[in-house]
């Protein structure tokens, strides 16, 4: 078993204090916008013994870069997911991910055309998909795929006449032509925005105090009203979402344990001030509604002192499981993993505190804690 030392990500939409509370540090003022744990090479962790590093009575802290350490792809080697604690003050851009075949092909695509990796106009910076699941830890909020039509007819004829033309839209040309439209900036289509953004003023519905927000945040922007389409999610802890390829879908605020495949492919399409590639945007989007973005946990194994708990992520690299710990109870690693204690604490891993399991290895925990669980994926 192996400590590790997470790699903080200060992105201007991370709240300042929800991630260093969590590690019983002090905040330093700056966004803590994630806490990265894994091989990948924007933010790969550190290994350190027990009892090493200590910083102020905690554990190494995650800025610090000094001590006796080591790379965590030296005892690991390449890990094909990433382990994060997201913590969102503000929503982050409204984007998708692509599938194994797009990620290939649009990644030799962008090399033929010589952009460079880092090169902020690029897209396709590997060739991999990237599946993500987001459990909550506190109540999250988000937007993550499109609502089925006819609730969403609904709930724009419920705002008002601004947004009634968007619901005739929608109810006569169906939501692939809708978002199409939204995007074409046409006099007509930056009409209809104003009408849709007027009339949301003026509603007490979240959805519609959402547009507001994000209308102020980004004026002009074609996303605002783009997200009345989609599935506005509040999550409960425990409760989950699957992100996987064609997924339109922004998290808007809180915190929670976030797991995806070790890639950096985001199609980006508003809500940020990032490079957007709207044709790129509609050539990923899956627009078939999903019915139930919410994923709860399944009981996979109960114990004299805890439960096992798993999310199903189909076609994803990783295993999510969320072991309840009440007593001691012996963790034997099936793969590689990385176990994260996220609420509670036990007598090794605290609140907020990482260790790796080589596949085989075993490690008893006692106390009462949640422990994230992340495996590779059998086929």
């Amino acid at each position: 078993m192996h400590l590790v030392r997470g790699v903080v990500q200060h992105y201007p939409w991370g709240d300042p204090t929800s991630i260093p509370r969590m590690l019983g540090v002090d905040p330093d003022g700056r966004p803590w916008a994630e806490l990265w744990f894994g091989t990948h090479i924007g933010g790969a962790s550190r290994v350190i013994g027990v009892g090493d590093n200590l910083v102020d009575g905690h554990r190494a802290h995650p800025d610090d870069t000094n001590g006796g350490s080591s790379p965590l792809n030296s005892v690991a080697g390449e890990l094909p997911y990433l382990l994060k604690i997201l913590a969102a003050a503000r929503p982050l851009s409204l984007q998708t991910h692509p599938d194994e075949m797009q990620a290939r092909e649009g990644f030799a695509r962008e090399n033929q055309a010589r952009i460079p990796i880092g090169n902020s106009q690029r897209i396709y910076r590997d060739p991999f998909a990237k599946p993500e699941l987001l459990c909550a830890l506190g109540r999250f909020e988000a937007l993550s795929g499109f609502r089925r039509e006819i609730d969403t007819v609904e709930l724009l004829n419920s705002i008002g006449e601004g947004a009634s033309r968007l619901a005739r839209l929608v109810a006569d040309e169906g939501l692939s032509h809708t978002v199409r439209h939204l995007f074409s900036n046409s006099a007509e289509s930056e009409s209809l925005l104003d009408d849709v953004i007027d009339a949301c003023r003026d509603i007490d519905l979240p959805e519609a105090r959402w547009v507001s927000r994000l209308a102020d945040m980004y004026p002009g922007d074609p996303a605002v009203v783009v997200s009345l389409l989609l599935n506005y999610v509040v999550l409960e802890p425990g409760q989950a979402l699957y992100l996987g390829p064609g997924n339109l879908h922004a998290y808007l605020r809180g915190v929670g344990v976030e797991v995806m495949g070790s890639s950096d492919n985001v199609v980006r399409c508003g809500l940020t001030n990032k490079h957007v590639d709207i044709d790129e945007m509609l050539a990923t989007i899956v627009t078939e509604p999903m019915l139930q973005p919410v994923l709860s946990p399944t009981l996979a194994t109960r114990t004299t002192t805890g439960k096992l708990w798993t999310f199903d992520t189909p076609g994803a690299p990783f295993t999510l499981w969320m072991h309840q710990i009440r007593g001691a109870e012996t963790l034997v690693a099936p793969t590689r993993e990385l176990a994260l204690c996220g609420v509670g604490s036990t007598d090794i891993l605290s609140r907020g505190e990482v260790c790796y399991l080589a596949p085989g290895d075993e490690i008893t925990l006692e106390g009462r804690a949640t422990i994230f669980r992340v495996t590779e994926a059998r086929s």
